[in-house]
Formats: structure tokens, sequence, C-alpha cells
């Protein structure tokens, strides 16, 4: 198998994960609509259903202590949003807001820290359609070939330039790693 030499770039590999798929049955069926989107293979932004009515807060109250267990679509969404750096989800309320947290202080990951960006459910909803999209274009491409340069026509790719990696909470070594940063290349 060939292995992928990750460097900093600008024109950076992005690959769509539809989670479901990465999961076994019968807790993959909870995973439909989240996504991961990969950015040059080490930037992860987690697209998540409306989970308004449980979060925010942004933490494990809602959560078995064994993630293994985990019995419902909410609690799905909330563990993939809790465990990401950038996560997106619907809001009515909160939309076009962007918070951060933290949690885990006490748990067997550690603590860990991202930041939520809101959006309408109708954004959420036309973004959805082009993870769908990009998510099967990615099925048989492991090496994500395709980069952002070519994908900017969808308006995915566009918010997550726009709004996650122009973001004040993008941190440092994400930012060199997508050549927005000294050190790129």
């Amino acid at each position: 198998m060939r292995r992928i030499k990750v460097s900093p770039k600008a024109d950076y590999p992005v690959k769509v994960v539809h989670e479901p798929p990465e999961h076994e049955p019968p807790v993959a069926d909870l995973y439909e609509g989240v996504f991961t989107v990969l950015l040059n293979y080490v930037v992860n932004v987690t697209f998540v259903p409306d989970v308004s009515a449980a979060a925010p807060p942004w933490d494990d109250h809602l959560l078995p202590a064994d993630f293994d267990v985990i019995a419902s679509g909410v609690q799905t969404r909330l563990v993939s949003a809790i465990l990401g750096s950038y996560v997106v989800t619907p809001n009515e309320t909160r939309a076009d807001g962007e918070e951060r947290f933290e949690w885990g202080q006490n748990s067997e990951f550690g603590s860990t820290s991202g930041v939520v960006f809101y959006v309408t459910p109708s954004d959420f909803a036309r973004y959805a359609v082009d993870l769908v999209r990009l998510s099967e274009m990615n099925e048989d491409d492991f090496y994500a070939r395709k980069t952002v340069s070519t994908l900017r026509g969808y308006d995915v790719v566009g918010f997550v330039e726009r709004r996650v990696l122009a973001s004040p909470w993008l941190l440092p070594r994400d930012a060199v790693m997508l050549g927005l940063a000294s050190g790129a290349g």
C-alpha cells in the first residue's frame, strides 16, 4: 500500500466521508447525515445534523460513559460534534454564530476543544446535498486526488473556506497545513 506523505500545501486534497459506512450495524444507521470533510488528510470539519434540542452545551451530559453503547441518533451526533475540532450544525436561533467548547477533562480521551459554526437549516440542507455528491465522488479515491481548487464550485467548499478557515479559531498548525500561514509550500 502506498503511503501518504502529508506536507503543507495551499491546493490541499479534499475528501468527504459519509459516516454511516465507517461504523458497524446497527450503529451505522445512527450516523446518517453526519459527514467529515478531510482537508489535507489532517484537518477535519464535521457536519452534524440538527442537535439544537440537546446542545449547546457541547459536552457529554447526555451520553453514556461508554461511547460504544450509544443508542440514538442524537447521541451519535453529539459524539461526532464533541470529538471534532471544527463542527458545522444547523441552529435557527444561533445561525451565523460560532462558539468554542471544551469537554472531557475527566474522560478517557483527555480534554478536547473545538469550535461550532452554526448555520440555518436551509443552508445545512444545501451543504448536505454537496456533501453527498462529494462523498460519492470520493468513495473509490482513498488518496483524495481532488484538490480544493477543483472543488470550489461546491457551496460547501466555499463555506468551509469562508467561515471555518477564515475563522480566528483556526488552529495555527491547521493554517500551516492548509497553506494559510508561513511554513506552507
